[in-house]
């Protein structure tokens, strides 16, 4: 994998994320297509940096915007799964 097609991948991958923050952020307290959609989001960045890993190894593993946006896709991941159980509680 190329450096510019790393570069790419980690690029589409950390916007999903950003994308997945928002509708999280968006949700909050109420939504669940927002967070079903988050969830989606969060998928599709997964396959990219899989993608990623896949196609460039420790190359890609070793960036720090991929080690970046493997972090936030956990933290997000986790908002998604907070903010789904407020949401049953609530109900």
């Amino acid at each position: 994998m190329t450096q510019q097609n790393l570069h790419q991948k980690l690029q589409q991958a950390s916007r999903q994320i950003k994308s997945a923050q928002q509708a999280v952020s968006d949700a909050q307290g109420s939504d669940a297509q927002l967070l079903e959609q988050a969830e989606q989001r969060l998928q599709q960045a997964e396959d990219e940096l899989q993608t990623a890993r896949e196609q460039a190894g420790t190359e890609a593993t070793e960036n720090p915007q991929f080690q970046q946006a493997s972090e936030q896709l956990h933290d997000t991941r986790q908002q998604v799964q907070e903010a789904q159980q407020n949401n049953n509680d609530i109900l």
